[in-house]
């Protein structure tokens, strides 16, 4: 048989970046950076960091990098637009929840590490018996903030968290075992480690949709004034100026199409995980807690519609534009068919003159073919004694000879016209 050369490439892309298995209890720190793009720099780093410990390095051009260390699980992620950096400790659960587990990485190193950091989260997965007791201890160990959760994986464990940044830079979340197995501990810590991260990429279009409104703001108002001037065209100059302010407010579109389409499609498509990465926590409400789907529906959704908003009314400006450039076009052609038409009406008009002009010198070019005709004839006659033959004088002969003349000359004028129209 010939296999496709990509076949066992295509299948291991499904079980690239796996979840972990995590043994319970366990702490989480995770950061997420904007990068260059330089992946090899950041390979570079980890294979720094494996030679420290004496730990497999990395292989060439990886994209992911899953390496237990003796105190420390580590998890890296190449991503188009982000890395993450995620370490797990595996022991009991310490008194304050939140504890930064890149402690247990050489402080130069963590400190070293290249991009901009986007989203640091940590996540404390610990039995109920080691949980807090009562509200007021749960909200002390967020300092006080106001809280999101419910229970999620069908009742099997319980999830926490302000979604607000704490003195350390992290945003912090519980979660309370109440019969997960390791795997499904695992895929709690990605799901949340994604959301976290898929969230903030979404959210990195925000600034720049509040920038671009005024901008779109101010070609909306652009193409409604030039959109009334339709109506007041007089002359072509009058055209040929609308034209060029359309194809100055298409430029200007088309250039902040341009400089932002990237993001705002990225936009959308880390939103989509985000919701999709939402929906498989399988979230239940808890009596008076908002879950964190509707923490999501009541602050990231509009956020995110609000940068869909900038570009639909992108995308209905281009179409807007279009049509006033097809309803100028249509004008344009309506003035040059007026002016074909007043053309095509002076051409008759100079047709009809020239036809009577042509029948004119027609008949004077019979009288003068007659005239030369006569003169000819009489200078035929004029030493041939007439009077002789004919009981007439030259003078009766050459009047009666004229209307012949006269005719012949018709004759052969209306013949070539004849000819020439044929």
């Amino acid at each position: 048989m010939n296999h496709h050369p990509l076949k066992d490439s295509l299948i291991d892309e499904l079980h690239n970046r796996p979840f972990p298995v995590v043994a319970l209890p366990a702490q989480v720190s995770s950061l997420v950076f904007l990068h260059t793009g330089e992946r090899q720099l950041e390979l570079d780093k980890l294979k720094d960091l494996a030679s420290r410990h004496n730990i497999p390095a990395p292989e060439e051009n990886a994209d992911c990098y899953y390496q237990s260390f003796p105190l420390f699980d580590l998890r890296w992620e190449f991503h188009n637009e982000f890395s993450t950096y995620t370490v797990i400790r595996h022991s009991a659960s310490p008194q304050t929840i939140g504890e930064n587990i890149f402690s247990l990485v050489e402080t130069d190193w963590v400190e070293n590490l290249g991009g901009q950091l986007i989203a640091a989260n940590h996540i404390d997965l610990r039995a109920a018996a080691m949980a807090p007791k009562t509200p007021e201890a749960l909200i002390e160990q967020f300092d006080g903030q106001r809280l999101v959760g419910g229970e999620i994986y069908d009742g099997r464990a319980t999830i926490w968290t302000s979604v607000q940044t704490q003195d350390d830079g992290f945003i912090r979340t519980l979660v309370i075992d109440e019969g997960m197995d390791s795997a499904q501990a695992g895929r709690v810590i990605r799901n949340l480690l994604e959301i976290a991260a898929y969230r903030s990429m979404t959210l990195l279009a925000l600034p720049i949709a509040r920038q671009l409104m005024p901008e779109v703001r101010q070609l909306e108002q652009r193409l409604v004034e030039t959109n009334n001037k339709l109506n007041d065209i007089v002359t072509l100059e009058d055209e040929q100026s609308l034209m060029d302010e359309l194809i100055s407010e298409a430029t200007q579109l088309e250039k902040l199409v341009a400089d932002h389409n990237f993001r705002f499609s990225a936009t959308e498509a880390y939103f989509n995980l985000t919701e999709s990465r939402l929906d498989m926590l399988r979230e239940q409400k808890i009596p008076a807690i908002r879950t964190l789907k509707q923490f999501h529906a009541r602050r990231f959704i509009p956020a995110f519609n609000t940068c869909m908003s900038v570009v639909k009314r992108k995308e209905n400006l281009s179409k807007r534009i279009s049509r006033t450039s097809e309803l100028l076009h249509l004008r344009l052609q309506l003035s040059l068919e007026a002016q074909n038409q007043k053309l095509l009406s002076s051409m008759d008009n100079r047709s009809e003159l020239q036809l009577r002009l042509q029948q004119t010198v027609e008949g004077l070019s019979v009288v003068a073919m007659t005239y030369y005709s006569m003169k000819l004839i009489e200078l035929l006659i004029k030493p041939i004694p007439i009077e002789t033959y004919l009981p007439i004088s030259p003078g009766i002969l050459l009047a009666l000879l004229t209307p012949v003349v006269f005719s012949a000359a018709m004759l052969v004028v209306i013949r070539i016209r004849k000819k020439l129209h044929s």
